[in-house]
Parts: C-alpha cells; sequence; structure tokens
C-alpha cells in the first residue's frame, strides 16, 4: 500500500492522471489514502485498454477490468488504493456522477485538477514539516458547481473562445480525517484570504488555489 497517508495519494494521483492521459475528470473523492476518480473519454472499451495493456501508470503496475456492456473501464494501481472508472461513453448519463457540459473547457481541466494536487501534497507536507505529528489524513472531493458568471462572460467574449469558457466551477472540498491542531493551525495559516463575504459560514473557508477553489473546514 502508498505509505505517507493523504500526502502520497495525491502524489501517486497527480501522476496516476498524467499518465492515464488527457482524460476528462468528472469526479475525485480522497478519504485519507484512498483515492478514486471518475474520468469521461470518447472510444470504446476494447479499443482504450488495448493500447495499455501491460501499462505502467505512476511507475506501478495497472490493472484494467473492462465493462463492455457499461462502457466503462476500472484502472487499478498495484500496492496502493488508488483506482479509476473511465466512462468511454460520451453519453454519461449511465455514470454514477453528474457530468458538466461538454465542451474544449473540459480540455484544461486535467492539467488544472493536477497542479492543485501537487500543491495540496506540498501544502500537507509544510503543515507536518511546522508542526511535526504523524502524516495527516484529509478527505477530498472534486465536485463541479454551476458558475454564475457563465452568460455574461459569454455574451461578452467572442465567438471562437466561447468553447473554452466554462460553465461551471470546479470545487475542492477538504475536511480533516486525522490531523493534529498544530497541523491544522499551519495549514490554514498558509491560505490566502478569504473573499470579502464568502467562506467561514459553516465553520469553512473558501479561497482559491492554483486554478480552482478549495473549500476547508476549520
Amino acid at each position: 500500500m502508498t505509505t505517507g497517508g493523504s500526502k502520497a495519494a495525491l502524489v501517486v494521483g497527480s501522476e496516476f492522471m498524467h499518465d492515464l492521459g488527457s482524460l476528462f475528470p468528472v469526479a475525485m473523492t480522497l478519504a485519507g489514502d484512498e483515492l478514486v476518480f471518475t474520468f469521461v473519454s470518447p472510444g470504446e472499451a476494447q479499443e482504450w485498454v488495448a493500447g495499455r495493456s501491460g501499462s505502467v501508470l505512476a511507475g506501478r503496475e495497472a490493472r484494467f477490468v473492462v465493462h463492455p456492456q457499461e462502457q466503462q473501464v476500472l484502472v487499478e494501481l498495484a500496492g496502493t488504493r488508488i483506482r479509476a472508472l473511465i466512462v468511454l461513453a460520451e453519453d454519461v448519463a449511465a455514470a454514477p456522477v453528474h457530468a458538466p457540459l461538454p465542451g474544449r473547457w473540459r480540455d484544461q481541466m486535467p492539467c488544472t485538477v493536477r497542479i492543485a494536487l501537487d500543491e495540496l501534497a506540498r501544502m500537507l507536507a509544510r503543515c507536518q514539516h511546522h508542526a511535526g505529528g504523524p502524516d495527516p489524513l484529509i478527505d477530498l472531493d472534486l465536485t463541479y458547481r454551476p458558475d454564475p458568471d457563465y452568460h455574461d462572460r459569454l455574451d461578452q467574449a467572442h465567438e471562437g473562445v466561447r468553447p473554452f469558457i466554462a460553465p461551471v466551477r470546479p470545487m475542492l472540498s477538504l475536511r480533516w480525517r486525522s490531523a493534529t491542531p498544530g497541523q491544522r493551525k499551519a495549514f490554514l495559516d498558509e491560505l490566502p484570504d478569504a473573499p470579502p463575504g464568502r467562506g467561514w459560514l459553516r465553520r469553512r473557508r473558501t479561497v482559491r488555489v492554483l486554478g480552482l477553489e478549495l473549500e476547508v473546514a476549520r
């Protein structure tokens, strides 16, 4: 199994995303050191897996399980609690998550999410370095929330740019699973100030971290 708690899971998960290619991350859930992705990709299950048989992903042996009827592939990383469900049909109505509207804006999401995971892993490492104690464990969810300014931005943009404008805002919600008070304080002290009028509702703080909104429990 992966050692290093949530920090290590985020690092390996970022490498996993990179090696899987430009698949749209429609959902992600981290529970301690168990990390589960759901990706959307066009194509057929057998064709997608055929070019990846025997692949090493994130430096680990990968196991592929094809569900041809559902047009889904399960990918598991050996020695970790990290896996991905890849929904290979454009129509993702059968997926166990809500999929945002399609568009070219999705192309930038894999890189945006990976960069955010890397930064969160570094932040967890720094808070442990400052406060000491065991590896902190967190729960983390990736969701997409409607952007209330979407139509205004769409109306003001040139036609060629409109497909790249996201109708949703990617959001990471972080909850503490196992961390010392000092680790939590060190982590929160590193966050940028919340915008006026936002955050701290229901004991949560919402800030922007490298292109994503991060909602953190106090």
